[in-house]
This record gives C-alpha cells, sequence and structure tokens, in this order.
C-alpha cells in the first residue's frame, strides 16, 4: 500500500529517522523559532497533515512536508553553514540564525518521523506514552475494544478533545464518541468532504450533507451558523454537524477561523 504514495523515499527515511530518534525522551514544550535564512522562510508544514481524516492520506501529507524540510534544509541550510565556516568572524546573529534553523529541522524531522510510521503502521514501530499523547493532540479516538483506533480530526476528533477541556455538564463528549465510533471510514471521509464543501461557501446558512456510501441509514450535513469577524482581522465560522444512524440524531457546533491573509480555516482549540 507505502509503494504507490508519493515520496517513498522521504516517507522510508522517516521511518529510519524515528527508529533512531524513538529513545531520546519527550519532545520540547516549545519549538525554536521559525528561522528566515536569506528571505527564505522555513516551512511551517509540521501540522498540516491534521486537516485531512484518514490515516493514508495524513501518511502522504506528512511525506510532502518531510520533502519540503528536506529542500529547504538541503538548499539553504547547509550552503548557508558552509559560508559561515568559510567566513572568519561571523556575526552572533548568523549563527543564532543558522541552530534555529537546525534545531528546528531536527525536531521537525523526529516528530514527523513518528508520525509516518504511526499512520503508515511502519513494521516494528512500537507506540509509546509520548506517540499517545500525539495521537491526543492528533485528535484519534478509541473505540470498543483496545487497540481499535479510529481517526477522525477532520471532523469530530479535535472537537470532542476541546469539550473534554470544558466542563458543560451535559454528557455531549460520550454521545459524539458513541456516534463516531459507529461510522465506517468511508462515512467519516464523506462527512469529512461535506464539512469541507459547506466551509467553502463561506455564508450563513451554506449547507452540504452526505449520505452514506456502504449503509442506508446512515447520512449527516455540515451547516454554517454563524459569520463573524474578529477584532484582530480573523474571519470565524460556526458549523453544526449533524450524524444520523439507524434514525438517531447527534449534533456539535464548532468554530472555524480564518486569520488574516489565509485562505483555510483551523478549528479553535
Amino acid at each position: 500500500m507505502i509503494g504507490t504514495w508519493h515520496g517513498l523515499v522521504s516517507a522510508v527515511a522517516a521511518c529510519a529517522v524515528y527508529s533512531a530518534a524513538v529513545a531520546q525522551g519527550p519532545e520540547p514544550m516549545e519549538l525554536p523559532n521559525t528561522p528566515v535564512i536569506d528571505g527564505q522562510d522555513y516551512p511551517d508544514c509540521r501540522y498540516d497533515y491534521r486537516e485531512r481524516n484518514l490515516a493514508r492520506s495524513r501518511a502522504e501529507e506528512i511525506t510532502q512536508c518531510i520533502e519540503r524540510i528536506d529542500g529547504y534544509y538541503a538548499e539553504i541550510v547547509m550552503p548557508f553553514a558552509a559560508q559561515l565556516g568559510d567566513e572568519a568572524g561571523s556575526g552572533e546573529g548568523d549563527d543564532a540564525l543558522y541552530q534555529a534553523a537546525e534545531g528546528r529541522y531536527r525536531d521537525d524531522r523526529e516528530y514527523l518521523g513518528e508520525r509516518f510510521c504511526r499512520y503508515a503502521e511502519c513494521e516494528g514501530y512500537q507506540p509509546s506514552a509520548l506517540s499517545g499523547e500525539r495521537d491526543m493532540a492528533d485528535g484519534m479516538q478509541r473505540c470498543g475494544d483496545e487497540g481499535d483506533t479510529i481517526y477522525l480530526e477532520g471532523l469530530i476528533g479535535r472537537l470532542i478533545n476541546r469539550v473534554r477541556r470544558i466542563d458543560t455538564g451535559t454528557n455531549i463528549t460520550g454521545a459524539l464518541i458513541s456516534f463516531a465510533c459507529r461510522l465506517e471510514p468511508e462515512e467519516r471521509q464523506a462527512a469529512a468532504d461535506a464539512s469541507e464543501q459547506a466551509i467553502a461557501q463561506d455564508e450563513v446558512g451554506a449547507t452540504a450533507e452526505w449520505v452514506s456510501p456502504v449503509r442506508e441509514d446512515v447520512s449527516g450535513s455540515s451547516t454554517v451558523t454563524a459569520r463573524n469577524s474578529e477584532p484582530s482581522g480573523a474571519t470565524c465560522l460556526d458549523i453544526t454537524d449533524v450524524i444520523i444512524i439507524g434514525g438517531e440524531e447527534a449534533r456539535a457546533t464548532r468554530t472555524m477561523c480564518r486569520a488574516p491573509g489565509e485562505s483555510r480555516y483551523v478549528l479553535q482549540g
């Protein structure tokens, strides 16, 4: 399955980097500042995979990010380091830029390698306490028996994590997990696609419905119920997702915001 994916060489390299780094301990709480060398921004794609809904799609997105940061490292960071070595008395500022770029690259490479192996099911991959923390941050939820893991980030996963941090006094989280765990992978993808269609219309009342491609009694919809401008200049949408299974209905509302100058709406935590 992995062999047909784009960027196989980088993906395999990700597994190797992960295997070498897995014993290094917990990841830093804060990443180094994003460096800019010779006007070139370091690729800020570390978490882009979270916008994808299924394991295979996430692995593909991670591979693309690895290719981008590898390219930046080879084309920008390494020549910059060589220049520092050739020029006597290089300023502390230049050295700090190099150290920031090197640190960010190494940290991202370990993180993305581990996440790739998580979603691509690399041979020999062993989950750990650290990978479990990352799973939760990615919006992964466990259903039924131990080890039965589903991937819900694109629709419900991170919404559930957010609700868990808020004392609502209701059983909304349990209901959401229960319904999400009853969806087949194809249904979760259909729900995610409908959500993207509704958001793309970017107006109150925009609705996209979906029906299960594998079952007759499963359907749902995503509807934009509010649109607001924030003092920061961001535009925010309230999206109400509905899932219907066998006549039973569950719904949840989430807020998606788009920062000034950005094209993508991002779930607010």
